[in-house]
């Protein structure tokens, strides 16, 4: 029973790993716009930011509930993994 927990265990920090990684390839449409760390601009920083708010934006974005083209072309292509691999990613990343 015990190895069965810590196989699982370990199963699930490398799913999370990967998951971040997955993340880090994807992001990097991202932060052509994201980014940079400008005080007047319009875009907001999406490094360090919560996993659920970013889930759930994203998403939003795809569903077309919020209103910014690029934003829903972009969530558009995105899978729910993906989604979830760039919100791991971009919480775990330090603020810019």
């Amino acid at each position: 029973m015990a190895v069965v927990a810590l196989s699982t265990m370990a199963t699930s920090s490398a799913a999370t790993a990967g998951d971040i990684e997955l993340g880090r390839y994807l992001s990097s449409e991202c932060t052509t716009c994201h980014g940079a760390a400008k005080t007047d601009s319009t875009i907001p920083p999406i490094h360090g930011l919560d996993q659920k708010h970013f889930v759930e934006v994203l998403k939003a974005y795809r569903a077309k509930s919020l209103p910014n083209e690029a934003m829903r072309t972009v969530a558009g292509r995105l899978q729910d993994d993906d989604i979830a691999a760039l919100a791991a990613y971009f919480a775990a990343a330090k603020p810019r």
